[in-house]
């Protein structure tokens, strides 16, 4: 370092003189303002890149609340591995080791999100199933990028309290380079979820922040790095990384839309064996950005194999031919709806407690739904005098009333006089409402995350029981819930111990509940149409009797039977209907209005074999706020688009 005027380290925000060492020319040794500018901004990038990290592992594997506080966790602890690591160069520059870091900082921080998305995308291509070898890539990378962030940060806080020293005297500026190190971090803490997720892109978000990192190490060696022989490599250094950023920020959109392919549409990469490949050939993915969650419309030309079989089933193409085909809506990269086959979904969801009650009710509250779908099968009915729709993301519903394929979808259902759209979070909005309606209808997202698991608790279902009328019904889907058991040979069922069943019933009988009745969505096996589709779709095989060479009809038959059996089930969902009162007998009557896919036949088949219910609530299965017991997914698995 150079030799300091000590008459004038007292004035902590003046300047102190220059001076020179042999073979350097001489710079600037710094103001306090700067420093404590400089503390601020690197302290700021550095909690920013651990944020997007955090972000990026809970987008691609669910589970927020754990990534979050592992990332943090990890990043804190290499803070201080940093800090005990850092050992001061013998007669260096403080200064040129601060711009050594941040520029290092700067390259690491701009590429963990992209590294981490690739190590996703290649975990999709190499591993069919959601367990595999390749999980340890994507988890390593994440948390060796997690560590590195981490490390160049611990060594930041030394260098700056060093440098404190040398500018006012040892020891004087240590507390106030802490307290404005803090500071920064607070500065991150708000800006990136209130004015950078909710519009920009993760990668964006990293490549801006790796500029305003870099412009520091740029602005460091511009005015306080000695002019030595290593100048003009950093100074194209800094050039160099500073013009792939600015190139990364104007190439936002194809870099989101690589990625989006790459994660939508892995199979098709999978089969063509590129795994790194653009897919340029498919179309392109129309992302919204909310405050809430990011909002993906998928275009697949090739669709769902088991959709083959849809027209025997539904006449929804014949009723409404300009229904989109193959079309996708997914929340967070979690599949939501398939426009294709949607209403193996929607018709059970809206008809089937109705069909149970045996009338439509009068005052419906529905939250979630903001595609519309939903509340385009309950405003079928005419004596549904009002529908109070709770829906916390306005761009999702304000999306769903004005994209062509999402008012395909809905017939535009958004827009009936009866809706009052209301935008708040469900559980608030009940807990605080005194309203009371004959019907709600919840229709929510596949808990992954710990804050939705709320909207599956026995608070949240005490409030739903509370805005009932007497004998009034609340239904909801209950993802999970599709696969009771089997039924035994007296046809009894044999409950699946430790499925989610056990936590939506025991849950919702701790909410005051007594009447609870599963259902799903079920098609019959024997259908000859069907049968007549598979075999144009693949072909049938002839069983052939190995003594006399014939074909046996039967063996044909059970095949084509299992097959059909095998392709309906995707089209499997399970629900839950509930009553403020006693239940109504499981009995078919007309709802009167049109259907698509459910009729007598498959509504006689939506109701599981009966299967024993303990008269006492198992608080183990009990999910609520305090104890939350969903999600159930595994800690070590991400987020795959079809499941």
């Amino acid at each position: 370092m150079t030799s300091l005027d000590r008459s004038s380290a007292g004035r902590l925000w003046g300047q102190p003189a220059p001076s020179s060492t042999e073979g350097t020319v001489a710079v600037g040794t710094g103001t306090v303002r700067e420093l404590l500018t400089i503390t601020v901004i690197v302290s700021a990038c550095s909690l920013l890149y651990e944020l997007l990290i955090a972000q990026t592992l809970s987008l691609l594997a669910g589970n927020t609340v754990v990534w979050y506080s592992l990332t943090i966790g990890v990043y804190l602890g290499a803070l201080g591995l940093g800090a005990v690591l850092f050992r001061p160069r013998s007669g260096g520059s403080a200064w040129a080791s601060l711009f050594t870091v941040e520029l290092v900082l700067s390259a690491v921080g701009a590429g963990a999100v992209l590294l981490i998305q690739l190590a996703h995308s290649v975990h999709l291509f190499l591993s069919p199933s959601p367990d595999g070898a390749s999980l340890f890539v994507f988890f390593g990378v994440s948390l060796t990028m997690t560590l590195l962030v981490g490390l160049l940060s611990g060594i930041e806080l030394p260098l700056l309290i060093s440098i404190g020293k040398d500018i006012a005297g040892r020891g004087r500026l240590t507390n106030r380079v802490l307290g404005w190190d803090y500071i920064g971090s607070l500065v991150a803490g708000v800006l990136f979820p209130l004015a950078l997720v909710p519009f920009v892109s993760l990668p964006v978000i990293g490549f801006v922040t790796a500029v305003a990192n870099l412009s520091v190490a740029a602005y460091v060696i511009h005015r306080f790095v000695p002019r030595d022989s290593w100048v003009l490599e950093r100074t194209v250094a800094t050039a160099a990384l500073g013009g792939l950023l600015l190139v990364g920020i104007s190439q936002g959109s194809a870099i989101e839309q690589y990625f989006l392919k790459r994660y939508y549409f892995h199979f098709q990469a999978a089969e063509r064996g590129l795994p790194f490949s653009a897919l340029d050939d498919l179309p392109n993915v129309t992302r919204a950005y909310s405050p809430y969650q990011k909002i993906d419309l998928v275009y697949d030309p090739s669709g769902y194999p088991t959709d083959i079989l849809l027209n025997a089933y539904s006449t929804k193409w014949r009723e409404h031919p300009e229904s989109p085909k193959n079309r996708f809506l997914f929340l967070n990269g979690d599949f939501q709806v398939s426009s294709s086959h949607e209403e193996s979904y929607h018709e059970w969801f809206a008809h089937v407690p109705i069909i149970l009650n045996g009338e439509a009710p009068a005052r419906v509250l529905v939250m979630g739904a903001g595609d519309g779908l939903l509340i385009r099968e309950l405003v079928k009915y005419d004596s549904i005098r009002s529908i109070k729709h709770v829906d916390l993301d306005r761009t999702l519903v304000e999306l769903a009333r004005v994209h062509p394929v999402l008012t395909a979808m809905n017939r535009g259902a958004l827009d009936d006089p009866r809706i009052d759209t209301e935008f708040s979070d469900a559980f608030q909005y009940l807990r605080k409402s005194s309203e009371q309606f004959d019907a709600v209808y919840l229709d929510f997202p596949y808990v992954k995350d710990y804050n939705v698991s709320k909207l599956y608790s026995r608070e949240f279902f005490h409030f739903v029981r509370e805005s009932l009328t007497e004998g009034g019904f609340a239904v909801l889907d209950a993802p999970g819930s599709s696969f009771y058991g089997q039924p035994d040979e007296s046809g009894a069922m044999r409950m699946v111990p430790g499925g989610e069943w056990e936590i939506y019933y025991n849950t919702i009988r701790a909410a005051g509940f007594e009447a609870i009745v599963p259902f799903r969505s079920a098609l019959e096996a024997e259908n000859p149409a069907a049968f007549v589709l598979l075999d144009e779709w693949v072909g049938t095989p002839d069983f052939l009797d190995p003594r006399t060479g014939e074909a046996r009809a039967e063996l044909r038959g059970e095949w084509m039977r299992r097959m059909v059996t095998r392709h309906i089930s995707y089209f499997r969902e399970g629900f839950i209907v509930m009553w403020n009162g006693d239940a109504p007998a499981a009995e078919y009557q007309d709802p009167g209005v049109e259907l698509s896919i459910l009729n007598e036949t498959r509504f006689g088949l939506s109701f599981p074999p009966p299967f024993p219910r303990s008269a006492d609530i198992d608080t183990r299965w009990v999910n609520s706020i305090l104890r939350p017991r969903l999600p159930t997914t595994k800690l070590w698995s991400t987020r795959r688009p079809w499941n």
